[in-house]
């Protein structure tokens, strides 16, 4: 019904945008028309003074030509009678060039291109005057042939630059005004296009808000209807809910209970017509004011009804008090049956019991501890005895100080992985970490932690079951050790026998086949140089093999060179670009040969996944001691991976196990897109 009503409003807000946007669109329609018709006006007016000011262009450049043509007539077609006329029409002709040269300023002013030009013209018509008065004066002492040469030397070259001149005047002005006259008509488009754009929204804002109008005649009739509807299934879920409804007048006596009262307590309509609230209540009656100005609500009622048949029902609840005129008229009870539930509650506390006495009593370490600040809640007899503090001594400790104190920052950030991996579980689940852990004597020690969560007086906490496995480790190392020295051994043994009885086989084949070179017929022996060549490539690949399946460490320095000769038989056809750095600490230390033989199988293994998964070009291999630790690093900028959605395979699994054997650990890190990185971290202290 809210979410109707919720429409019901919505509906008409959006009334009221709708119609909000079609004055402003109105608005802005009449605002574009006006805008339209100055536009339009501005264009017109603009056209005619182009017009205009073209033709006074025009006539400026028209009379320079007739002017020339003036003093071309006085040169070349003299008649001693018509000097004078002719001096006349040059002088008009003059007159006329200078009233328009003005009128043409007028023309451009507020245009720099064109003022620029004019000035250039202005200073060519002053070198013209001059030329013209000479040429004018010799015309008058009849020296035609000088005034004919002085035109032809000076005045020509000045009317070209002149007609010029005014020619590149004419094209500015014309560009100039088409420039304006399409601007104004490009603003006239404009305003037609965001007009009709105007009115399409018009039209489409008419539409839906017809269309919402009638939506909001049908919501509202359909809105009344499921009114009613919900008063109707309010009156039925009154009468069919599994809550305890009731109500009493001001003497107690019931007025009005619904159907599960009447079934859980076994009452019928007669019966409760004889009884009263305190026959059912007893004596665990409701004190309150039998005098009041309002009604008063009283929340969280816990009390304990009789059955017929003398049962006890725990009900929990809300009460309402109702006041009229000043005095009490009645209430009206909402409960709950909680029978069941404070049946689970005493069964809990016995439950709790006999965890408490299980906890107690196990033969293994065992512990709760506060997931928020890390503290020991609870700690068994077991935990006490096994890592010889006391359980006031554990309570004021966290789980950071029974850890190796050069592991606590590492393990802090595990700690906290543990934590949310742990609560995340369901119930009766249980989750398995191994740390290194350090008794209240001093001694270090490997354990397996199982976890739990578990609640305790309602705060979420973490049991923890501890086993100690070092003894377990110690011999599972002992036994990978012989293993893998066990593998080391035969890989020893078919390198070297690939090196000097296969290799050796091959060079003799190649020996006896050079001694029958010459015997051979020439059509034959570019066969016998391939044959040459492919037992040489066999012997370089056995050579190869038999390096990586025995590394020679004949010393304690060899490890660089070792690396440097695996990375090139990676690399033979140059596919990558490899970059190997050793730190001076790494080359300057002594490194135990066994250390140096499981890191040289570390990177052989990954070099392998390098090639097979990770499609890079760059490899980088890093050596370094820091802290009394050995660093190996191999990075790559492949393709990358998701490291929660890879399965750990056999060499994963045998790389961790050999950095293990030295108490050391291999990390990884990995993102799609990002490469791969693989850390190696080997203590140098214990293991010299």
């Amino acid at each position: 019904m809210k979410k109707h009503l919720l429409n019901l409003s919505t509906k008409w807000l959006l009334v009221l945008l709708y119609t909000t946007a079609f004055i402003l669109l109105v608005l802005k329609r009449n605002s574009l028309f006006w805008n339209q018709r100055k536009a339009s006006i501005a264009l017109v007016r603009t056209v005619t003074d182009a017009q205009d000011r073209q033709s006074t262009f025009e006539s400026f450049y028209t009379t320079g030509v007739n002017e020339e043509l003036a003093i071309f007539k006085s040169l070349y077609s003299i008649h001693p009678d018509r000097n004078g006329d002719l001096t006349n029409q040059i002088n008009k002709q003059i007159a006329v060039n200078d009233s328009l040269f003005i009128e043409a300023e007028k023309k451009a002013v507020g245009e720099p291109e064109l003022l620029q030009l004019l000035s250039q013209l202005k200073s060519l018509n002053k070198q013209k005057e001059k030329s013209l008065v000479r040429i004018l004066e010799l015309i008058r002492q009849k020296k035609y042939q000088q005034a004919v040469t002085d035109y032809e030397s000076n005045l020509n070259n000045l009317f070209l630059q002149i007609h010029k001149t005014k020619s590149d005047l004419l094209t500015k002005v014309a560009v100039n005004d088409k420039i304006i006259i399409n601007e104004y008509e490009r603003k006239i488009v404009r305003i037609n296009n965001l007009n009709i754009l105007v009115s399409i929204c018009l039209l489409i804002l008419l539409a839906s808000l017809g269309v919402i109008i009638f939506r909001l005649i049908r919501l509202t009739r359909k809105s009344n209807a499921e009114l009613k509807e919900s008063e109707r299934k309010y009156r039925k879920f009154t009468e069919q809910t599994n809550e305890i409804i009731e109500k009493c007048d001001a003497s107690g006596r019931f007025v009005f209970a619904n159907n599960f009262f009447k079934r859980r307590l076994e009452y019928n309509d007669e019966d409760l017509s004889r009884l009263t609230i305190s026959d059912i209540l007893g004596k665990d009656l409701i004190n309150f004011d039998q005098k009041g100005s309002k009604d008063e609500v009283i929340t969280h009622v816990q009390k304990v009804l009789k059955t017929k048949s003398g049962k006890r029902v725990h009900i929990e609840g809300t009460i309402l008090l109702e006041y009229k005129n000043g005095k009490f008229n009645g209430s009206m009870g909402f409960f709950n049956d909680v029978t069941e539930k404070k049946e689970l509650e005493e069964s809990l506390v016995a439950s709790e019991l006999k965890f408490r006495n299980f906890f107690n009593l196990a033969p293994m370490p065992m512990w709760v501890i506060d997931p928020v600040t890390n503290k020991f809640l609870l700690v068994n007899k077991a935990a006490s005895k096994h890592y010889g503090y006391t359980e006031d001594e554990f309570y004021h400790m966290t789980v950071f100080q029974i850890r190796w104190a050069e592991n606590i920052l590492k393990e802090s950030e595990d700690v906290k992985r543990i934590k949310e991996e742990t609560l995340a579980l369901k119930q009766n689940k249980t989750a398995k970490f191994n740390f290194n852990h350090v008794k209240k004597d001093g001694e270090k020690i490997e354990v397996e932690v199982y976890t739990s969560p578990i609640q305790i007086n309602d705060r979420q906490c973490i049991l923890s079951i501890c086993l100690d496995v070092t003894e377990r480790n110690q011999f599972e190392n002992k036994l990978t050790k012989a293993i893998i020295q066990t593998q080391e051994e035969e890989r020893y043994e078919i390198g070297s026998e690939l090196h000097d009885n296969v290799c050796q086989i091959l060079a003799s084949a190649k020996m006896r086949l050079g001694m029958i070179r010459t015997s051979l017929d020439a059509s034959i022996i570019p066969s016998f140089n391939q044959s040459c060549d492919a037992i040489l490539l066999a012997t370089k690949e056995i050579r190869n093999l038999s390096h990586r399946l025995a590394p020679a460490f004949f010393d304690n320095t060899k490890l660089e060179e070792a690396f440097d000769s695996l990375l090139k038989t990676f690399n033979v056809e140059h596919y990558y670009n490899i970059n190997m750095c050793f730190d001076i600490n790494s080359k300057n230390i002594v490194i135990d040969q066994e250390i140096q033989l499981n890191l040289y199988r570390i990177l052989q293994e990954q070099l392998r996944n390098i090639i097979t998964h990770s499609k890079c070009t760059d490899i980088e291999v890093k050596v370094f001691v820091h802290n009394n630790k050995l660093y190996m690093n191999i990075a790559d900028n492949g393709v990358g991976f998701i490291i929660a959605e890879v399965k750990e395979g056999i060499g994963l699994t045998n790389m961790r196990r050999r950095a293990a054997l030295f108490a050391g650990n291999l990390y990884i890190n990995s993102s799609p897109g990002k490469g791969c990185e693989i850390m190696v971290v080997i203590p140098l202290v214990k293991t010299n």
